[in-house]
């Protein structure tokens, strides 16, 4: 990435910044998100606040805001003040031997088959799956509740410290303000850019408003950074293009040398939260790379559940309570599954116990995997390892800084385009949260041919 200047015009009106100007003639544009970071307990009225600090090397100019929240789904199988009474309406004893592949879904908590459950992601390797444990382990934490996602509700408000203004006459609800908190929505745009000078600080304030809900929730500024000036002439700042090799603004001037082209990188998530992945993506030699938006998605590899139904089985009916785990495949006892919510009828008598005579045509159709596109959930980062610049000042929730993982969102619009030169990479580290597959990251734009060999 390199730096982007703006193109020279008469300064009438803009007297005051003129030396700011000359300033931004020599600094980077890059762009850049700003994130705060709160950890939701579920507690209404609970007061919590964050600070974002603008570092020393340049303004930061926000342009729009986004905010996503990672739940804490997983949940022990059994609470613990509520083990006594289960294990012994279950006749368990605290130290019996369970082997999971034996437990039938009889066995389980009626609640983690309709909501979902899976075996916890810390043990899929350790064999514990298949060895004699003490029940209350089992139902406590090898075996995992997975609760449905919550929409969530809070209140906020905005302070730059630096100057003491607030950007909002009272704390505002996030539906009204920011939209629904799985990202479906465009990104809200300011009404005008706003810039923080170089050691200034945002002061955010949340409160909690849903009970019992609890995880991250991250609050994303979304803009550009200037590097190397004290301030803003944003109106000069609009029309910025590059030097020759990668000139940013093509818009209405057609080039037989300039292409579309998406660079494309890959992560294979395990599902094992806070998994550290990395990549690095090359540009070609060929020419410098403009990155003009980013998506990504979850390619999953099965969304069925298909049952090992025993040999030797008669009749056209099976007991359904009393299938034991092994028949169930391991990878959907590792992503996680739940019975079809359409389907309960079917599962369920009338007294609500599980069907003793499902057809056994049926029983394929019967279940579903928790490990859906829509659901991933991960932090990410990104690096311009060419000059050693981040991108935001802290990991990002995927949902906060792109938006829904289903797709069904504009692809996030970077408020200033990312140029890379030949040869250049970029390196993406992500976290895993939750969901397993491939999941690709697209940055979508423009690569500029035959370029290399003009001199700046």
């Amino acid at each position: 990435m390199f730096a982007a200047s703006p193109r020279p015009h008469a300064m009438t009106g803009w007297p005051r910044h003129a030396p700011a100007f000359e300033s931004a003639a020599t600094g980077s544009v890059i762009p850049y998100d700003m994130a705060a970071k709160f950890r939701i307990t579920g507690t209404p009225g609970n007061l919590l606040q964050d600070v974002i600090n603008v570092s020393t090397d340049g303004v930061f100019v926000a342009v729009g805001i986004g905010y996503g929240f990672e739940e804490d789904r997983e949940r022990p199988l059994v609470e613990p003040d509520a083990m006594p009474t289960f294990l012994t309406a279950s006749t368990f004893k605290v130290t019996d031997p369970v082997v999971v592949g034996d437990l039938t879904l009889s066995q389980l908590p009626l609640a983690a088959l309709i909501e979902g459950f899976r075996i916890n992601p810390k043990f899929a390797d350790s064999g514990a799956a298949s060895d004699n444990l003490p029940a209350d382990r089992v139902f406590g934490s090898v075996l995992q509740r997975i609760k449905p996602p919550e929409e969530l509700s809070f209140l906020f408000s905005i302070v730059d410290s630096s100057t003491g203004r607030e950007f909002q006459d009272q704390p505002a609800h996030n539906l009204a303000s920011l939209g629904k908190s799985n990202g479906e929505r465009p990104f809200r745009l300011l009404a005008q850019p706003f810039y923080f000078a170089p050691r200034s600080t945002l002061r955010l304030q949340v409160t909690e408003r849903s009970e019992g809900v609890r995880g991250l929730l991250f609050i994303v500024l979304y803009g550009y950074r200037l590097l190397g000036v004290a301030s803003c002439p944003e109106p000069v700042l609009r029309q910025l293009r590059g030097p020759p090799q990668c000139p940013v603004e093509t818009i209405g001037n057609p080039d037989a040398r300039i292409v579309p082209f998406d660079l494309v990188s890959t992560f294979q998530l395990t599902g094992s939260k806070s998994n550290q992945l990395e990549a690095e993506v090359p540009v070609s030699g060929d020419g410098g790379f403009v990155a003009t938006n980013i998506g990504y998605g979850l390619a999953v590899e099965e969304r069925d559940v298909t049952l090992q139904v025993a040999s030797g089985t008669t009749g056209d009916t099976v007991n359904l309570g009393g299938l034991p785990l092994r028949r169930f495949p391991a990878t959907a006892l590792l992503d996680g599954m739940r019975l079809r919510p359409d389907w309960l009828r079917i599962a369920l008598k009338d007294n609500g116990l599980l069907a003793d005579a499902l057809p056994i045509a049926l029983l394929d159709s019967l279940f579903e995997r928790l490990n859906r596109p829509e659901d991933v959930a991960f932090r990410y980062a990104l690096f311009d390892t060419g000059t050693g610049r981040e991108l935001q000042n802290q990991r990002l929730h995927n949902v906060a800084g792109l938006g829904i993982a289903d797709g069904d969102r504009p692809f996030k619009k970077l408020a200033r385009p990312m140029i890379l030169l030949p040869r250049s990479t970029l390196r993406i580290e992500l976290e895993e949260v939750y969901g397993r597959g491939k999941l690709f990251m697209v940055f979508q734009g423009y690569q500029l041919l035959d370029r290399q060999r003009v001199s700046a």
